[in-house]
């Protein structure tokens, strides 16, 4: 297996309440998955090919459970990468490279594939706050929890045996969408978690 590794700040939001019940190996708020994530890399390199300064994300249906499998899929490489970077973070999306959870969605978990996307992908979050744009297929706007007095918290999720983060900021995804053909979603206030993850072919190490 080619070995590859990354450092990337990491955003992601789905249709479950705040703190997803699937973290937890819980049935989720809806009884199915609707969620997606992306990736900033800030360095990082599949064999030969650097990743540095490269994004992308993937979105995911499931019908049921995340564990009862049935899932369709697709990858989203930012328009800016180069050939090489495309094929090499394609790779890593869809599982073909290994790397955990990547591994175990792109083998195990998703039936179906849709073909591989190219848009202009802009992670612009900060202390969890912010935005992320899948330039024609979706977006979602990130806020600090609150109390209904106004005040903001800063929950975090430790997950030493964490497969996606080993420590996330949870957020609130204000609102979020997705229209690419049968995958369509539109949300308010569900669940978001900011990270920054590192990530081999063996999986998530922090």
């Amino acid at each position: 297996m080619q070995a590859w590794h990354f450092e990337a700040d990491y955003f992601t939001a789905c249709n479950c309440d705040w703190g997803c019940p699937c973290n937890f190996n819980v049935r989720p708020t809806e009884g199915r998955c609707m969620g997606w994530g992306a990736w900033r890399i800030r360095t990082g390199q599949f064999g030969a090919v650097s990743l540095n300064n490269t994004r992308f994300a993937l979105y995911y249906k499931f019908p049921g459970a995340i564990e009862h499998g049935q899932g369709t899929a697709c990858a989203y490489v930012d328009s800016r990468a180069s050939d090489e970077q495309r094929q090499a973070l394609e790779s890593i999306g869809t599982g073909k490279a290994g790397g955990g959870i990547f591994a175990l969605f792109g083998d195990v978990l998703v039936s179906e594939w849709l073909p591989t996307k190219r848009a202009p992908i802009e992670i612009d979050i900060v202390d969890g706050v912010g935005r992320v744009s899948i330039d024609g297929f979706g977006a979602a706007d990130s806020e600090l929890l609150s109390y209904p007095d106004g005040t903001t918290i800063r929950p975090t999720e430790e997950l030493p045996h964490g497969i996606e983060f080993k420590r996330g900021l949870m957020t609130n995804a204000r609102k979020w969408h997705w229209q690419d053909g049968d995958l369509l979603a539109s949300y308010a206030d569900k669940y978001g978690a900011a990270a920054t993850v590192r990530f081999t072919e063996e999986g998530c190490i922090g």
